[in-house]
């Protein structure tokens, strides 16, 4: 973040500075676990837990904090040569302090938001920004009220370009985020039934997701997923300038000549320009195409594009390809939807495998009254070149009878109510030249199944 004071944060925030005014920091935090020599410490009330109660644990490290009080049991010692600003609201401070930061430095803002891709997208636009711009992005999924600014907290000071995420799981919450910020570019991925149980239908979504839009620049920048009906119809009536992409419909920046070579990638042409995608699948190329004419937007020329293509990787749990004593997983346990869930059994009957096809599939979440209606339609869609489904969770027993319904028999199916359950079976089950799925949530910890396997497999070669 820009070298401040406190007595600045203080300005920036609307706070009052209690102690240490010209007490110097580089960086915000909001856990106590995190803090370093050069940050301040919001203490941040939330649902569960109160950054209060971990404020003496903070300024051991920390050079001060921003607080809404401070606890009487916090000793005059660890206060001693801090710097303390007083707020009424440490959640609104942190945003206050995003905003001035915004307002007061001249980098480019890139905002993307969709129901599947975000992340993706977001590592795919700052690879390719990176190859010409300093640029910073934020980490994980940092999407939300406090994630975002807190992200613009954090940006350095010489930094020309900033991409970050603006999710949401209710109406008002990207309106919220982008009204503070302004993006110079908004991103949209695509829009489809996730958080569907906040909104109701997939048009209330693309209500919401209109927000960003709404609320870009005057005179900013929208890049569409020509592809996506309800992206395109969000989209009407912006007066901004429009940019889209897209494989099935025309578009500005159109992928052609696509080659699918299973998950070694995908290769394509775009603008008359030719490129090799190592991560595999459609939507990885979707993905693509929309850093691609996102970077194009801001002005990267095609050669820093390709350098930017040439040095992608899939971030952690996002479509990660393992070799597990033999067998080929197919990692993509970061989250799930029954959008993104489809896209993954595509490009499974695509796949090249010598012996099984498993698809090891945990409950999708936040999908509203409908949950078990999805789950079933999910499960007559599964492809018949898939040999064995196992569903993990309560949800995925609906899954599970509606892959039934479709033919498969009850030896090709299998369920486990935990991730624990279905990496014990997994250990044993799978062997070499399987490919293997494993697609869930983020709530059903997946990810977990992930770790044991791997784990099992290098402590097995230790011996």
């Amino acid at each position: 973040m820009p070298h401040l004071t406190f007595r600045q944060i203080a300005e920036m925030t609307g706070g009052a500075l209690v102690q240490g005014g010209d007490v110097a920091i580089d960086s915000v935090v909001i856990d106590s676990r995190e803090a370093k020599g050069d940050s301040v410490f919001f203490a941040i009330t939330g649902e569960r837990l109160d950054g209060h109660q971990f404020l003496a644990q903070a300024l051991t490290t920390a050079r001060g904090a921003v607080v809404s009080n401070v606890p009487e049991n916090v000793p005059a010692s660890v206060l001693a040569g801090k710097g303390i600003v007083r707020v009424a609201d440490t959640t609104i401070a942190l945003q206050g302090l995003a905003r001035s930061i915004r307002e007061r430095y001249p980098f480019t803002l890139i905002a993307i938001t969709g129901s599947a891709g975000k992340t993706t997208t977001k590592e795919m636009i700052a690879a390719l920004v990176a190859s010409e711009r300093r640029t910073f992005k934020s980490w994980g999924n940092f999407n939300n009220l406090i994630g975002c600014p807190l992200c613009i907290d954090n940006t350095p000071d010489d930094v020309e370009v900033v991409v970050s995420e603006m999710g949401m799981n209710h109406k008002g919450e990207i309106a919220q985020l982008a009204g503070l910020l302004h993006p110079d570019v908004g991103v949209y991925t695509n829009i489809g039934p996730v958080h569907i149980e906040f909104f109701g239908t997939i048009e209330k979504i693309a209500e919401a997701k209109r927000e960003l839009l709404e609320n870009v620049k005057p005179g900013g920048t929208i890049i569409l997923n020509a592809d996506n009906p309800y992206v395109m119809d969000i989209s009407r009536g912006f007066e901004g300038r429009k940019m889209t992409y897209g494989i099935d419909h025309e578009a500005d920046f159109r992928g052609l000549n696509i080659r699918e070579r299973g998950l070694l990638g995908t290769s394509f042409e775009v603008a008359g320009h030719s490129f090799a995608l190592s991560l595999p699948g459609r939507h990885n190329l979707e993905n693509l195409l929309a850093a691609i004419a996102t970077a194009r937007a801001i002005g990267i020329s095609w050669e820093g594009i390709e350098r930017g293509v040439h040095e992608l990787r899939p971030a952690s749990h996002r479509g990660i390809i393992l070799d597990v004593g033999g067998a080929t997983i197919y990692d993509d346990s970061y989250n799930s939807n029954p959008y993104a869930l489809g896209r993954a059994l595509t490009l499974m009957e695509q796949a090249d495998v010598t012996s099984r096809r498993i698809a090891v599939i945990g409950d999708m979440l936040e999908l509203g009254d409908k949950e078990l209606d999805y789950h079933r339609e999910a499960g007559r869609a599964i492809p018949r070149s898939i040999d064995v489904v196992i569903g993990v969770g309560k949800r995925s027993r609906a899954l599970l009878e509606g892959a039934a319904e479709a033919g498969f028999r009850n030896g090709n199916c299998h369920h486990f109510d935990d991730a624990s359950g279905a990496a014990e079976f997994l250990k044993t089950f799978i062997r070499p030249g399987d490919l293997v799925l494993i697609k869930a949530s983020r709530g059903i910890g997946l990810d977990r199944t992930v770790n044991l396997l791997t784990n099992s497999t290098t402590a097995e070669g230790a011996h």
